[in-house]
C-alpha cells in the first residue's frame, strides 16, 4: 500500500474539465444548501423566540393567579379566624345561658307571684268596692222611701 496514490495525487491527475464542472456545481450547491440551512435556523429562532413569548405570557398569567390565590387564601384564613373567634364566643355564651335561663325563671317566678298578690289585692278592691257600691245603693234605698 505504500505506492497507493493519495486523493490529491488522483485529483490532481483529473481531467480540468471535470473539475471545472464538479466546482461549479459545488459552489452554487454549497451556496443554496447554506442559504437553506440560514432560512430553517432563522425560522427556529423565529419559532423559539414565539414559544419563549407564549410561555412568558403563560408564567404571567400563573403569576397573576398565584397573586390572587394569595388574597384569597388571606382572605379565607381571615375568615376562618373570625370564625373560630365566634365559635369561641358562642361556647363562652353558650356555658352561660344555663346561668341567664336561671335568673330568667327567677325573675318570672317573682313577676308571676306579683301578679298573683296584684291580682288577689285587685279582687278584694273589686269585692270591697262592690260591697261599697251594694250598701251605698241599699242605703240610698232605705233614705229614699
Amino acid at each position: 500500500m505504500a505506492g497507493d496514490p493519495g486523493f490529491w495525487d488522483v485529483a490532481w491527475n483529473w481531467p480540468l474539465p471535470f473539475v471545472t464542472a464538479v466546482t461549479v456545481l459545488a459552489v452554487p450547491m454549497a451556496g443554496i444548501i447554506w442559504f437553506i440551512c440560514q432560512l430553517r435556523y432563522k425560522q427556529q429562532i423565529a419559532t423559539l423566540k414565539d414559544r419563549v413569548e407564549l410561555v412568558d405570557e403563560r408564567l404571567g398569567d400563573a403569576k397573576e393567579k398565584i397573586g390572587k390565590t394569595e388574597e384569597e387564601k388571606t382572605a379565607l384564613h381571615t375568615t376562618v379566624k373570625e370564625l373560630n373567634a365566634q365559635i369561641e364566643n358562642l361556647k363562652k355564651r353558650k356555658a352561660q345561658l344555663p346561668r341567664e335561663l336561671q335568673s330568667i325563671v327567677d325573675r318570672l317566678a317573682t313577676l308571676s307571684a306579683t301578679a298573683s298578690n296584684q291580682v288577689s289585692k285587685l279582687s278584694e278592691a273589686q269585692e270591697a268596692a262592690a260591697l261599697s257600691k251594694h250598701r251605698d245603693d241599699s242605703h240610698e234605698g232605705r233614705a229614699g222611701h
